[in-house]
């Protein structure tokens, strides 16, 4: 009889299966073998909030179960994580109506899969931890009470129908606030003027000071008539040395990987969202092929600790002795703390082997999982290393009652930045060496006038950062939270940041109205507490959902009580439009995957205006600043053209593939594209007209003869390039500039736009 080991991904069976004899079978369970029903709550309110699982992937049971019945030892090898918990804990429920000695089962633990490990797990198994099991499901029954019951009313609410597929999760739904109140606070931002006054001072070098101070107190020039004044007065002033400072600073290592800094750095360096980087860790964490056989390259990746075992900082030591010199370590070893609370269930991301440095094993990685690699790898060499020195020098300048500050800096001795080149901080122009009292002479003043920019949006990497500080979510979860709310269309990504969508803000607020808790970080981080204590075993499943149901219910009730009454219409979303048939406010709507504005004198008015996919409306607290955004798509179409079917006028309309035009004539029913008035430079045959991808939720532009032409471009076209013609103007940064890379033409837009010639 063979012994059985039960993993959760195919690879990892086959990698681990290489590593032992005839005497084992290695199977995976593919995930989750038990699950919540799909058409059900399969939640018991009345008993405790008992789930009522139901077992899927049938046949795949069926096997596990011959096999464990034919098996000497059955090892429940899952990941050592909530989930990877639950899994366990469900294989052993179902494997046990065919094996009836509870002793056969045993749960080996190990944190990376290399052959010692592996063999280390199974000679020294575990059992399977009820705590963990319990805050798991207390997670999934949470999850489902947020989804099940509120994601029917949210889609009454807003689309007038249970069933249009608007969800709300429990996590996500905090993810997506971050974004809105960041957006919203952009909205509000008034910009305010500000000068920078710069001066040239020469003694025998010349270098640049700024002004920072005036009799002693931080200066703030608020105008061009404030910075001439300072201008004048530094031009009649003696200026001197007031001090000058020089000192070596430290720049230390970076505590190693866990998930949230991995997918940051990962976002930061290489471009990879959170998802991609997962993805690309699980494969090297799950065994890649070498000549020795499949090995795993990297510890387990869904980890906030950052805890390193002595074996792991020991090599790392010895390895930075032997490639870069004793000079390079640092004078003992470094050990890391945690910010916050860790399951520290595993230690933090790092080579399973350093002795594999990238370059020994880039022939058998792809590109992605090479930089990834490299990434980790010189990061947990550089947790070992010297730190970095920096040489800096700052300069004191008096000018009448004004100060001017000159500083610089310059690497003095690389460190631990050996192993990571890529993170070197940008070196600063060095002041020349002065002595206290010295006079200077002014060579020139450059004033710059200046606004304040409102905050950025997040990118997908500052979300998963954001996630992390507030507690919410876990590391299994951030890469999910980031990806689900844009597959939903409540985000969008555009460039390195994240946008909400007008769906996303209305959510949102629909939510805050009504379950104010479910979108309030501090109660979500305080949920995560409790499952935590649910897992060291200080608090029961029924206390904590309990907690959070007695007010959800309520909140549930009151809702439902008002969606049934026909005195007013639950949510209302107002906006700066006025009803061009009656003169009421437009309100924003949603319906079947669209945005449209509707009468708020619904129904004795029934007037709509649709709205084009990716209008760029203001969402603000109090009303959607949608009136400007339709004048200005309005100005790169014209209103109505000729049907060609029928001669009769077509008039232009938005649904949820974008603007097109549609025949007046209800018979005819001719519809046609949104042309641009630019050739198609491939082809020459066909012309550019406006496309929306609802996958990527943007507008982009396309030849109409696709699919025989597949020219296509994301900016709205001006013209054809006069120097290449195989590429077409559009506007970036204020100026045209052609689509072929080789090409490089430019020009200044005619009245400051990319205009569409006909």
């Amino acid at each position: 009889m063979k012994k059985l080991i039960i993993v959760e991904s195919p690879t990892k069976a086959r990698t681990i299966g290489q590593f032992l004899g005839d005497g084992y079978r290695v199977l995976s369970s593919q995930g989750h073998v038990r699950d919540l029903p799909a058409d059900e709550l399969g939640v018991d309110i009345e008993r405790g909030f008992e789930p009522k699982f139901e077992t899927k992937k049938t046949k795949l049971v069926t096997e596990l179960r011959k096999a464990a019945k034919e098996a000497e030892r059955v090892f429940l090898a899952t990941d050592h994580d909530r989930e990877g918990e639950a899994i366990a804990y469900d294989l052993y429920t179902i494997l046990r109506k065919v094996v009836k000695d509870d002793e056969t089962f045993a749960r080996p633990i190990f944190n990376e899969i290399t052959k010692p490990v592996i063999l280390e797990a199974l000679k020294d198994p575990e059992q399977i931890d009820l705590d963990r099991v319990e805050a798991q499901r207390t997670r999934r029954v949470l999850d489902r009470l947020m989804g099940y019951l509120v994601s029917p009313l949210l889609s009454r609410t807003l689309a007038g129908n249970r069933f249009a597929g608007l969800s709300a999760g429990r996590v996500q739904s905090v993810a997506l606030r971050f974004l809105c109140d960041r957006d919203k606070e952009i909205a509000r931002f008034v910009p305010e003027e500000y000068w920078e006054i710069e001066a040239t001072l020469v003694n025998g070098q010349r270098f640049r000071a700024l002004v920072t101070k005036k009799g002693g107190e931080k200066l703030l020039v608020r105008s061009g008539s404030e910075a001439d004044a300072i201008d004048r007065a530094l031009r009649k002033a003696k200026i001197r040395v007031a001090s000058v400072d020089e000192k070596d600073r430290q720049r230390h290592p970076a505590p190693p990987f866990i998930t949230s800094s991995l997918q940051q750095a990962a976002s930061s360096f290489l471009g990879f969202s959170p998802k991609r980087t997962m993805a690309i860790a699980q494969e090297l964490y799950e065994g890649i092929g070498l000549p020795e056989g499949s090995e795993g390259l990297i510890t387990y990746m869904r980890t906030d600790s950052v805890r390193l075992s002595d074996q792991a900082v020991d090599a790392a030591r010895e390895a930075i002795s032997k490639t870069f010199g004793e000079k390079y370590l640092s004078e003992k070893p470094r050990a890391f703390e945690n910010k916050r609370k860790s399951q520290d269930a595993h230690e933090a991301i790092r080579p399973t082997e350093v002795a594999r440095d990238p370059e020994s094993v880039s022939g058998y990685l792809t590109p992605e999982q090479l930089k990834l690699y490299r990434l980790i790898y010189g990061r947990f060499l550089a947790t070992q290393m010297a730190s970095a020195v920096y040489r800096q020098r700052g300069v004191v300048v008096e000018a009448g009652p004004y100060t001017l500050e000159a500083s610089g800096s310059e690497l003095s001795f690389d460190g631990f930045l050996r192993a990571l080149p890529e993170r070197k901080e940008k070196e600063t122009t060095f002041p020349p060496k002065l002595d206290v009292g010295q006079t200077l002479t002014l060579a020139e003043i450059e004033k710059l006038q200046k606004f304040t920019e409102p905050p950025r949006r997040y990118s997908e990497a500052g979300l998963v950062n954001v996630l992390e500080k507030e507690g919410i979510g876990r590391p299994s979860t951030y890469a999910s939270i980031v990806s689900v709310i844009q597959e939903r269309g409540y985000a969008v990504k555009e460039g390195g940041s994240v946008r909400p969508t007008l769906l996303g803000h209305m959510v949102v607020d629909f939510l805050a109205r009504y379950f104010e808790e479910t979108v309030e970080p501090t109660f979500t981080a305080h949920l995560e507490e409790d499952l935590d204590r649910i897992e060291e075993g200080e608090m029961s499943r029924q206390e904590a959902l309990e907690e959070f149901y007695q007010p959800f219910a309520s909140r549930l009730q009151a809702l439902e009580a008002k969606i049934e009454s026909a005195d007013e219409r639950a949510f209302r979303v107002p906006t700066d439009v006025t009803c061009a048939a009656c003169g009421g406010p437009m309100e924003l709507r949603y319906w079947k995957g669209s945005h449209f504005l509707g009468c708020s004198n619904y129904p004795e008015c029934r007037h709509t205006v649709s709205l084009p996919p990716d209008i760029e409306a203001v969402y603000k607290s109090d009303l959607v600043e949608v009136q400007a955004a339709l004048e200005k798509a309005a100005k790169t179409a014209a209103p109505t053209q000729e049907c060609p079917t029928c001669g009769k006028p077509m008039e232009l309309r938005s649904g949820r593939y974008g603007r097109y035009y549609r025949c007046s004539d209800p018979e005819c029913k001719t519809t046609a594209s949104v042309s641009t008035g630019v050739g198609c430079p491939s082809c020459r045959e066909g012309e550019l007209v406006e496309k929306y991808s609802s996958k990527r939720r943007r507008t982009f532009y396309s030849c109409n003869r696709y699919p025989k032409c597949r020219f296509a471009t994301s900016d709205r076209p001006a013209k054809l390039c006069p120097s290449c013609e195989t590429g077409v103007l559009v506007e970036k940064s204020g100026e045209l500039r052609c689509t072929t890379k080789e090409c490089g033409y430019r020009e200044g837009p005619e009245g400051g736009t990319a205009a569409t010639e006909d």
